[in-house]
């Protein structure tokens, strides 16, 4: 699966992370102990936990990469144009529902 910068910013966006966005602060009262503390959102959470496992994906997938290169270079690796077609058209409605 291919994850675009795009899909990568509408994500952040859509969880509301910005840098000029202030921070959300709870209000005191008598249970809440005095002192520095810190209430996440379950929004909040799931970002980062979406953060975490996006970190440990890598990059290129080498495997891959490795599997088409040899292909390519037996003469074996073949693409019709439908199938180019297909793809393009399926990135580009993917970029305009995940931008709005």
């Amino acid at each position: 699966m291919i994850i675009s910068n795009q899909q990568v910013n509408s994500i952040i966006k859509a969880y509301g992370v910005a840098s000029g966005q202030k921070n959300r602060t709870v209000p005191s009262t008598e249970s809440i102990r005095r002192g520095d503390s810190l209430l996440l959102s379950p929004e909040a959470r799931e970002l980062n936990l979406v953060q975490q496992k996006l970190s440990q994906v890598p990059e290129v997938r080498s495997d891959l990469v490795e599997k088409i290169k040899d292909s390519i270079a037996k003469g074996e690796y073949n693409v019709t144009s439908e199938q180019v077609a297909h793809r393009m058209l399926v990135r580009s409605l993917v970029d305009r529902i995940i931008g709005g």
